[in-house]
C-alpha cells in the first residue's frame, strides 16, 4: 500500500529488442517522497539492476575525502557576490536538524557558531563539493529526505539481486572535476529561486515529464557535459549487454534519459515510457 509519503514512480521507461524486455528509471538523487512500492514492484522480477558509480559507504566516504582537498585557483566564496553570500549566510544560520537521506549526511553537518557560516563551511572544498554541501542541507531542510537511488539499491539487496555500477569511483570523481566552476557559481547566485526550481523540479518527476523537467534544470551545474555527455556513450557500452539479455532494471539520472534512449532506439531498441 502507498503511504501519504510514498508516491508512484513515473519516470520509467521500457526497453525491448528480439522479445527480451528490460526498463530504465530516471532517478532523483534527492526527493521528498519514497517511491518503494513501485521499486519492489520493478526490481522483483528482474535479474539485475544497474546504477551509475558505487554507494557503498566505503565509496561515498572515498567521494567526501577527495571533495574537501582544495583545488588550487578556485575561490567559490570570493566569486559570490555580498547579496548572494548574506542570503546563504542567512540559510546556514536558520537551525534545522539533518536526517534521513544518507547522502546529505556525508556532505554535512553544519556548525553555527561563526559569524560568517558560508565562509567556514565551504572553505577549502572543491567547488563541486561545496555547491552539493549547501544544496543537500538547503533540501534536507525542507524534508527531501529520499533519494531513489539509495532506495533502490536497498530494494535490491533486501530482494537479492545481482548488483552492477556502470563506472569506477575515480571515473565519477573525475566527471565531478569537469563541471565548470561558472555554472555552480551562476546558480549559487540564483539561490533566491532554489526554492521555485525545487518546487517545479518535484511537480514534474511526479508526473513523470522529462522535457519538462530538463528544461527546467537546464541551469543546473551538473547538466554540463563532463556529467552528461561524456558518460552517456559510457554507460550505455556497459548497460548494454544485460538489457540485451533482458530482465535488467537500470537506474541513471533523469539528465541522462534522454541521450540513452536515443542511443537504444539507434540500436533498436523499442522504447516507451512505462506507465502500468
Amino acid at each position: 500500500m502507498i503511504t501519504f509519503r510514498e508516491k508512484k514512480l513515473k519516470m520509467v521507461w521500457e526497453m525491448s529488442k528480439d522479445g527480451f524486455t528490460s526498463f530504465l528509471v530516471g532517478t532523483a538523487h534527492f526527493f521528498p517522497y519514497s517511491f518503494k512500492e513501485s521499486l519492489i514492484h520493478l526490481i522483483s522480477k528482474a535479474d539485475v539492476t544497474l546504477f551509475e558509480g558505487p554507494l557503498d559507504e566505503n565509496n561515498m566516504e572515498a567521494v567526501r575525502e577527495y571533495g574537501v582537498a582544495r583545488q588550487d585557483g578556485m575561490s567559490l566564496y570570493d566569486s559570490l557576490d555580498e547579496k548572494t553570500i548574506a542570503e546563504l549566510n542567512k540559510e546556514l544560520g536558520e537551525s534545522a536538524e539533518f536526517s534521513g537521506c544518507s547522502l546529505s549526511s556525508y556532505i554535512s553537518v553544519f556548525k553555527r557558531e561563526h559569524h560568517d557560516l558560508l565562509s567556514q563551511e565551504i572553505e577549502g572544498l572543491r567547488p563541486w563539493m561545496a555547491f552539493f554541501k549547501l544544496w543537500s542541507h538547503y533540501l534536507a531542510k525542507r524534508g527531501w529526505k529520499h533519494s531513489v537511488d539509495l532506495e533502490a539499491l536497498s530494494v535490491s539487496r533486501e530482494l537479492g539481486k545481482k548488483v552492477v555500477f556502470l563506472e569506477t569511483i575515480e571515473e565519477q570523481l573525475t566527471a565531478l572535476d569537469g563541471i565548470p566552476f561558472e555554472r555552480i557559481v551562476t546558480y549559487l547566485s540564483n539561490f533566491r529561486n532554489w526554492g521555485k526550481f525545487s518546487r517545479h523540479h518535484e511537480k514534474q518527476y511526479l508526473k513523470g515529464s522529462l522535457d519538462s523537467l530538463l528544461n527546467i534544470i537546464s541551469g543546473f551545474p551538473t547538466r554540463c557535459p563532463s556529467i552528461v555527455e561524456h558518460r552517456d556513450p559510457v554507460f550505455f557500452t556497459r548497460m548494454r549487454p544485460y538489457v540485451e539479455a533482458g530482465n535488467a532494471v537500470v537506474f541513471l539520472g533523469t539528465t541522462h534519459i534522454q541521450g540513452i534512449v536515443k542511443m537504444l532506439e539507434q540500436e533498436g531498441f523499442k522504447v516507451s515510457q512505462y506507465s502500468k
